[in-house]
């Protein structure tokens, strides 16, 4: 196993931004700070739509006017529907890193908006099951650009103490999206003809429609400014939006040197190819977090509440419509409000505890779903009791989701350099799609064949996911996106990191007014 070095962790002569932090007052009283939380809300909601989108189709089943239109589908049809926008995501994959790291972070969020715009379009207007498909095959393809670019936009653009918060609060947009769904159909669900789901599949648009209106006016990340070699443009906006327009503020000057010694040692190591994942004993266990990442956060039974809650309200005897609504309904109200709890506590509590703590909670919600359900399936669903103690399991299960759900794109983001934080997303991406797919078939039929047994293989996923997180995942709290570098990287690069460090000021004095210059860093510190 490759070993992560915390005293690797240097930031700048000694100095890591952390130590920088002398806000004495709330973020919203700092007018900068203020404006940039406000422009960053079109990248916080990216998530909106896939929460919606899974919510909405667990309230579509449940209308039988849609299941009308569609043709009543099950079993692989049904999957097809579901995996629908994943096998777009996967099309999108193809091209999001080079576009990314060709257009910048802001372009591709326009164009991935645009791109769902027209699919949600087509997804309203279907009035067959194959033009349903193909609609949500773009919405995916959509989305996928937006969901690639915009955590990476935020994360580098945030302000370094507020970044995880930030992507924290992002991923829980997701259930945010979830809520409008559920009751979104739920209201619906009791109209006459197709528009009971016509009208909340239109209403899929609202989160793109913002983001597309938000992008014209967010700033570009600073970071990949400085790589296109733009560094005063990426000197305006840190000294705007993270110092309140004071260039002599302590964290400007650290920060900005922090990244231009992170990005010309990429550069001078030409590491952009997707062959610079294996290079080093670092790079691949960057790869090793970020593909096993993906397929965690989606392997842990999730899936199977998020898409198929329909047919888990039946294994446990609940046939009610309407409380199957309501339900549905109340899952995502508790996954929004944990959610954004959760995203609060993640530099208090640290990385790993949240993730270790929200598998080994998952894995006792399952096993109380696993009890119960089995139970309660042989005596024909007679103990009410039971039935709700399984409601109860469930509502757990988010409980505990939430805890490594809202930290994820904070972590992929932190663990890759800048030159492969694109890429790392579209890997990270391609797992989600991939466990996604999978679960999207096996999820019906492992129900339908053995019942309520079908959820004893998600207790034994659990505990692999939780095995791989504690021996591989390290702990990158309270570390800028460049000093987690610093904690990956080799001795030898870290040597060379702290030489481009040191050498800093000379270099800098021989650049335009307004250049930042590490060699007085103790002056400014006094």
């Amino acid at each position: 196993m490759f070993h992560v070095d915390k005293s690797a962790v240097r930031g700048v002569e000694g100095v890591t931004l952390s130590k920088t932090d002398n806000r004495t007052r709330f973020w919203w009283h700092y007018p900068g700070l203020r404006m940039l939380n406000i422009l960053l809300l079109g990248c916080i909601v990216c998530d909106m739509t896939n929460g919606y989108d899974g919510s909405m189709l667990n309230g579509l089943q449940i209308i039988e006017q849609w299941q009308i239109d569609l043709g009543h589908p099950e079993g692989t049809r049904l999957g097809t529907i579901t995996s629908g926008t994943r096998y777009g995501q996967l099309l999108g994959l193809l091209i999001c890193a080079p576009m990314i790291q060709r257009l910048g972070r802001r372009l591709p969020i326009i164009i991935g908006s645009c791109l769902l715009l027209v699919g949600v379009a087509l997804q309203a207007g279907s009035v067959n099951y194959n033009m349903f498909v193909v609609s949500r095959v773009l919405i995916g393809f959509g989305n996928t650009i937006q969901n690639t670019a915009c955590p990476i936009l935020a994360s580098e653009l945030a302000h370094p103490f507020q970044r995880t918060q930030i992507i924290g609060i992002q991923n829980s947009t997701g259930s945010l999206g979830q809520i409008l769904a559920a009751w979104i159909t739920y209201g619906t669900a009791m109209m006459a003809g197709s528009w009971a789901w016509r009208l909340p599949s239109l209403l899929q648009a609202m989160s793109s429609v913002f983001q597309l209106a938000m992008a014209f006016f967010i700033p570009e990340s600073p970071r990949w400014l400085v790589y296109k070699g733009r560094r005063q443009e990426a000197y305006r906006i840190l000294t705007k939006y993270h110092a309140e327009g004071d260039e002599s503020s302590q964290l400007l000057q650290y920060e900005m040197a922090e990244i231009e010694a992170a990005i010309e040692a990429e550069k001078q190591q030409l590491s952009t190819s997707w062959l610079e994942w294996f290079r080093t004993s670092a790079n691949r266990y960057r790869l090793f977090i970020v593909v096993t990442s993906g397929f965690i956060i989606q392997w842990c039974g999730n899936a199977l509440i998020t898409y198929y809650i329909h047919l888990v309200f039946v294994s446990i005897g609940i046939t009610s419509r309407k409380k199957q609504l309501l339900l549905n309904g109340g899952t995502t109200i508790s996954g929004w409000v944990w959610g954004n709890t959760w995203s609060l506590f993640v530099d208090k509590m640290g990385r790993r505890p949240m993730w270790l703590i929200g598998m080994a909670g998952m894995f006792t919600a399952f096993l109380m779903i696993t009890v119960f359900t089995a139970v309660n399936t042989h005596i024909n669903y007679s103990n009410t009791g039971l039935g709700n103690a399984t409601i109860f399991a469930i509502f757990l299960f988010g409980f505990f989701y939430k805890m490594p759900g809202c930290m994820l794109n904070s972590y992929v983001a932190e663990v890759s350099p800048f030159s492969l934080r694109a890429k790392a997303f579209v890997i990270s991406s391609f797992g989600d799609a991939a466990a996604n797919i999978f679960s999207s078939y096996t999820n019906p039929i492992g129900l339908k064949a053995i019942g309520w047994k079908y959820y004893i293989v998600w207790c034994c996923v659990l505990v692999s996911n939780f095995t791989i997180i504690y021996f591989f995942y390290p702990e990158t709290k309270n570390l800028s996106l460049e000093e987690v570098g610093q904690l990956f990287d080799s001795s030898d690069s870290s040597n060379r990191s702290d030489a481009k460090l040191e050498n800093e000021g000379e270099k800098m004095d021989e650049k335009e007014e307004g250049a930042v210059d590490v060699a007085h860093v103790g002056e400014v510190r006094a």
